[in-house]
């Protein structure tokens, strides 16, 4: 249920003499009702209309302008509303908005009534103000901040559409300065929020507990980034297989190993040695490498939801 910016008014009246208006008028707020989607907003008032001897009016009906303004003089007409008032011993009562509409964004900032009997529109024109009891109706209008300081929440809803629902002690968790006068600076000490956008949050490790997170202990800075890593480990590959090499030997390829001369090696003119062997294996592993292609994106992640992430601060 959503209810008028400034939902019921003061009791308001006032009596304007002037020589070419025959009649005084005067009113009173009494109650505003709730804006609400089923609800059709209504304010009554009361008023008086008496002749400029001061005798109320013979009983009948009377043709009445009300509208409302936002400026004592001069100003904008925000809202309009033409009906004929039934005249009691003087007195009539009406519902503004029964006629035309009212907006509740008309009463966000202060408005003034103006009242036009006949052709002539009574002079000063009132502004609407609370009643005693309306304090209180607006202060159950107001956004009650939920959890308590510190608290971290998340939500599908932007941070204009949160404050909204939620009050304005919650705000991003993008890492922006606290002042001096906030709770949680008061409180931890922090000079600004912690800048939660586009990560994970992970429990701080408790004395005595599962060691979980290796990189911290429960002495850590609360808080605090912990970059991106992967746990150290081992991959296997296949070992090489047996192979051979065989080389080709002699001078003119004859390599039949016969002791020939063409088998032999010469140095300078000189034979040296024959040449018995044709071919040989090398080592069963010999020096050779692998490449293994990488594959992959930017991080490593589970699978996960986005959501907006906020803090309350006071």
């Amino acid at each position: 249920m959503k209810n008028l910016s400034r939902p019921c008014f003061l009791s308001l009246s006032f009596s304007t003499l002037i020589a070419r208006i025959t009649l005084l008028f005067a009113f009173a707020c009494t109650f505003a009702v709730p804006l609400d989607a089923q609800v059709v907003p209504k304010i009554s008032i009361q008023g008086t209309l008496k002749s400029a001897n001061g005798t109320t009016v013979a009983d009948g009906s009377y043709a009445v302008t009300f509208k409302l303004y936002d400026a004592a003089t001069g100003g904008n007409a925000l809202w309009q509303e033409d009906t004929t008032v039934e005249v009691v011993g003087g007195i009539y009562s009406h519902y503004l908005g029964s006629v035309t509409p009212l907006d509740a964004a008309d009463f966000a900032n202060p408005v003034f009534l103006g009242v036009r009997v006949g052709s002539y529109e009574l002079t000063p024109r009132s502004e609407l103000s609370y009643a005693p009891y309306a304090f209180s109706v607006a202060a159950a209008q107001t956004v009650v901040c939920s959890g308590a300081v510190g608290d971290v929440k998340y939500s599908i809803l932007n941070p204009t559409q949160f404050a909204a629902a939620n009050g304005s002690c919650w705000v991003p968790m993008d890492g922006r300065a606290l002042v001096a006068t906030d709770k949680l600076r008061i409180i931890t000490g922090l000079t600004a929020v912690p800048n939660g956008g586009g990560l994970f949050l992970r429990s701080q490790e408790f004395s005595g507990g599962a060691d979980n997170d290796p990189g911290r202990t429960s002495a850590s800075t609360i808080a605090t980034l912990q970059t991106d890593d992967n746990k150290s480990h081992n991959h296997t590959m296949q070992s090489a297989g047996a192979h051979t090499h065989t080389v080709t030997l002699g001078w003119d390829g004859d390599d039949s190993g016969d002791g020939g001369a063409s088998d032999e090696w010469t140095h300078n003119g000189t034979r040296n040695f024959d040449i018995t062997l044709k071919g040989g294996t090398v080592s069963t592993n010999g020096a050779h490498t692998h490449t293994i292609d990488n594959s992959g994106g930017t991080e490593a992640r589970p699978k996960n939801l986005n959501f907006w992430i906020y803090i309350r601060i006071n």
